[in-house]
């Protein structure tokens, strides 16, 4: 397995960080490995607010401050308090390109079906299943299932 040093962490949607967070803490056990986790907001389903029909970019920016302080929490739960965590908002696939773009990471974490092959250049890409947390617990919890007489 190689070893990474920029692993980028894109999340949309909060149902599954816990599974990629998961995954990236196996991956980040080296000291020298920079982690950038970010929480990618679409735009493009943000219904108007009010009579003055705010921008959704607007909408966006009052929500971010209480996103990135929930994101910091779940990373320090996770025990990857020292990655960088931040908020874009905008149609997902252009403002991930753009983070792609600036930060050059090794690795990009992501669930199966969120981010095209072509959209990563010249980074390793690890699809994760998003439900293989929900069937391990399923699975245990079948185990210790009553049964009826």
């Amino acid at each position: 397995m190689s070893i990474y040093q920029r692993i980028l962490l894109p999340i949309f949607s909060q149902g599954q960080s816990d599974i990629l967070l998961h995954k990236v803490t196996e991956l980040a056990q080296r000291q020298t490995t920079q982690l950038l986790v970010v929480r990618v907001l679409d735009t493009s389903s943000v219904e108007p607010d009010g009579p003055a029909a705010s921008l959704p970019g607007e909408i966006m920016s009052r929500r971010a401050p209480g996103l990135l302080r929930r994101l910091d929490l779940q990373l320090a739960r996770s025990n990857l308090s020292w990655a960088e965590a931040r908020v874009v908002w905008g149609e997902p696939q252009a403002v991930l390109a753009k983070v792609i773009r600036a930060w050059k990471p090794d690795l990009v974490v992501t669930c199966e079906s969120h981010l095209p092959e072509e959209l990563v250049q010249g980074a390793d890409i690890l699809k994760v299943g998003r439900y293989g947390i929900v069937r391990r617990v399923a699975d245990s919890l079948r185990h210790f299932a009553f049964q009826h007489a």
